[in-house]
């Protein structure tokens, strides 16, 4: 009877689940009349639930994307993109931020025609929709039909760009960008390389028997020279980058690697090991222009200071360009070098209006040294960001987030005890008191200190999500049994208990080193060995339900008892790409389609047999497959170990 009864509910959800889907789609396409062709996704989604959008993410979630299969008359524009606005949402299981769909959303792929035949546009469109509790991978065959039409030839391809809502969603952080390009032009000015040349530069505006008049235009002139100069910087480097070109620096090994030795050099000559300058001929050649005076002087003056400030304002000018050219938007270093070079010369435009300023000025000395050691630490620390993600390119699981917080700790605590004075460089001057700005900004230091020691226990620290690496196995996790981590070995895949796991590998590695297996018929095999039931774990990579449940209940010492020692645990990725031998390849019984990868064969078996299609799903079965406790998906402690222990204690009983 409980068989029957147990049946019949598979099939209401069976049933309920394909009446109702998450995400209904709707497919069309128009002709642009330029030799291309907008392919349009637009899906309507269910209330409560959302939908990630197509930007890929390192380690994040499931984006929506669209693979097509052997394209004949036709050749691919760039990739799917969103068409309507995507919402920003902070999700906790990946620890960084994301962008989702709610209610409705729509993607676009565009093509180029390369005959004027019709032809057929087939593919597979792959999304994730999540609604906080549980998720659903899924795909869809696609096929569009498109009619017979002219081939324009010469004509330019579109830019696949974002929409103008998408640039909306995203002003957001251009806005913080430019917020500190802006500081970091200030900060350029009280440098040991600045700060004593501005009465020098000043006087040259007021000098000369000229009118204040003459003073005010040659500090506005100087002032747009500055802004303009770096300017240019900027747009030469925006010259030789397109959007498609700054996703790759974003994600590449190369550039991150550049950026990151860049910024460490940086930092040692901010320590005093050595200066970066420019070759002397440059600014001598400016000096003599400027001799000359007139209006015209000014912009040789502007370019001089420039010339000789780099050695300062040169990890400042490297530290935003490195952050433009990666920040997916070809205009930003143009628009951070302008806002850069806007408040490095307002000091001077403002002194030049106001010279009796100039009395109230602090005196130069051993503080502009202090300044340039802080910024030292700090671009060590981001560094260590690029350093990330050229390893997390290559999958090497070094520098993870755990070293990443590790390092920033240390020097935080090493910045605080250097503005205390018990630290010092060989260009600092002796510190008879602290002062009060000194004090407080040493608290400030050691206070971000003890705020990323949680994040080494797994609190997301999501004020900086955009930094760090992505929760990973070195993380540890407070609450799980002896002090474990999330992987027993860093990078080595996890075995079964009765020997190596099938399908094993780097990427399919179990959270706290629990035994293993990936494959349905190797773990029945082990439990009738063991005499232990099963556990079936349905999840997905990109599942953020599935890793909130394994970061809260299995991190409970007295449900990892259970999962290590009283049942055979097999982890089903429905997303696991990998190609199966045609011997165990299986055709489904719900759409006759072939399912000829590891994921796609679980996630028709768990459909199937379960009659849904969510993750997390967990299910207690026995030899003969029988389900011995009520599936489960997102819970509490308590319930998750009443659903284990009412499995277990039915799987005793049948043994009696």
């Amino acid at each position: 009877m409980r068989k029957i009864l147990t049946t019949l509910a598979s099939m209401l959800f069976f049933a309920t689940l394909w009446a109702q889907p998450v995400a209904t789609w709707q497919f069309e396409h128009k002709d642009n009349g330029d030799g291309t062709i907008d392919l349009i996704f637009k899906a309507s989604i269910e209330t409560h639930w959302y939908m990630y959008n197509s930007d890929p993410i390192e380690n994040g979630p499931l984006p929506t994307s669209f693979e097509v299969t052997a394209p004949t008359g036709y050749e691919l524009v760039g990739k799917l993109r969103d068409l309507d606005k995507a919402k920003p949402k902070m999700d906790e299981a990946f620890g960084i931020e994301v962008k989702v769909f709610e209610n409705q959303g729509s993607f676009v792929q565009t093509i180029r025609r390369v005959s004027s035949d019709p032809f057929k546009v087939e593919g597979m469109l792959t999304y994730q929709t999540c609604n906080g509790g549980e998720c659903l991978m899924d795909e869809l065959d696609v096929k569009f039909d498109i009619p017979a039409g002219v081939v324009a030839e010469g004509a330019a391809l579109p830019i696949a760009t974002d929409s103008s809502d998408d640039e909306e969603s995203s002003s957001q952080g251009l806005l913080v960008f430019l917020l500190i390009a802006f500081a970091a032009g200030l900060g350029g000015v009280f440098t040991p390389c600045v700060f004593p040349m501005i009465p020098m530069t000043v006087s040259f505006f007021i000098s000369g028997g000229g009118s204040k008049r003459d003073g005010i235009i040659k500090g506005l002139v100087f002032g747009l020279s500055v802004t303009l100069i770096y300017t240019l910087v900027g747009v030469i480097v925006a010259l030789f980058q397109s959007t498609d070109a700054t996703d790759v620096l974003g994600t590449h090994w190369i550039p991150n690697i550049i950026f990151a030795v860049l910024f460490i050099i940086f930092a040692i000559s901010f320590f005093g090991a050595f200066e970066i300058t420019l070759p002397t001929g440059l600014a001598n050649k400016a000096d003599a222009k400027a001799d000359k005076g007139g209006i015209i002087a000014s912009f040789f003056v502007a370019l001089a200071m420039v010339i000789v400030s780099f050695s300062c304002t040169g990890p400042f000018v490297g530290s935003i360009l490195a952050a433009a050219v990666t920040g997916g938007l070809a205009a930003k270093p143009i628009l951070g070098m302008m806002f850069f070079g806007l408040a490095f010369s307002l000091p001077f435009v403002l002194f030049s209006l106001f010279p009796s300023l100039m009395k109230k000025m602090p005196k130069s000395g051993g503080w502009l040294n202090v300044v340039k050691v802080v910024f030292a630490f700090i671009l060590l620390g981001f560094s260590f960001k690029y350093l990330a993600s050229a390893d997390a390119y290559f999958g090497l699981g070094i520098i993870t987030r755990t070293i990443v917080i590790s390092v920033w700790i240390v020097l935080a605590i090493l910045l605080g005890t250097y503005l205390l004075g018990k630290l010092k460089t060989s260009h600092d001057s002796e510190v008879s008191h602290v002062g009060t700005f000194r004090l407080l900004f040493a608290i400030a230091s050691f206070s971000f200190a003890v705020y990323l020691v949680p994040g080494l226990f797994g609190a997301p620290l999501n004020s900086l999500s955009g930094l760090l690496p992505p929760a990973d196995e070195s993380t540890f996790t407070i609450g799980s049994s002896s002090g474990q981590t999330a992987s027993s070995t860093q990078g080595e895949p996890t075995q079964g208990l009765c020997g190596p796991a099938k399908y094993a590998n780097t990427k399919n590695i179990v959270p706290y080193g629990l035994p293993s297996y990936y494959d349905i018929a190797e773990a029945l095999e082990c439990a009738k060995e063991l005499n232990k039931p099963i556990l079936l774990s349905f999840k997905s990579h990109t599942c953020s339900a599935c890793k909130v449940m394994e970061a809260k209940v299995w991190s409970n010492p007295e449900v990892q008892a259970i999962l290590r020692d009283q049942v055979v645990l097999v982890s089903l990725y429905v997303d696991d790409r990998t190609e199966l031998p045609l011997d165990e390849q299986v055709t489904s019984t719900i759409d006759g389609k072939v399912k000829n990868t590891l994921g796609r064969k679980l996630r028709d078996y768990q459909l199937t047999r379960f009659g849904k299609a969510s993750q997390p799903l967990y299910v207690i079965v026995g030899h003969n497959e029988e389900v011995l406790s009520a599936p489960v998906g997102e819970s509490t402690v308590e319930e998750y170990l009443a659903f284990l222990k009412a499995g277990l204690e039915n799987f005793s009983k049948g043994q009696q």
